[in-house]
């Protein structure tokens, strides 16, 4: 798979795996949920991007996912933060953690299995 197929597999599952749980964990109203895949669109190819190019340039594995967890903490933040100024949920930060941790557990699922 070439890089721009990538980027756009991951994109894709993030916005569909983290709409769901936002709808799941009550975020019904449109407006929200395309505030919700704006953060996605803003987010996840930054993300992706530094994950990719840790590959190259981290020693071993555990210097790899101490640094995915890094970049997962300040995507949780950066999200949580604009669900909290955009009001998309009561609960932006609960939001922000479960739909984060939800889609990277799937996405390094999908990872494994490819």
């Amino acid at each position: 798979m070439t890089v721009i197929p990538i980027f756009a597999f991951c994109l894709i599952l993030t916005i569909t795996v983290e709409l769901i749980v936002a709808k799941s964990l009550g975020v019904k109203d449109n407006q929200a949920l395309l505030i919700v895949v704006a953060a996605q669109a803003f987010t996840n190819p930054i993300a992706v991007f530094i994950t990719s190019a840790l590959v190259d340039v981290v020693a071993n594995d555990v210097q790899y996912w101490a640094c995915v967890i890094v970049v997962e903490l300040v995507v949780i933040a950066v999200e949580g933060l604009i669900y909290k100024v955009k009001r998309v949920s009561n609960i932006p930060w609960t939001l922000s953690i479960l739909s984060n941790l939800t889609s990277v557990s799937i996405g390094i699922l999908v990872q494994t299995l490819i």
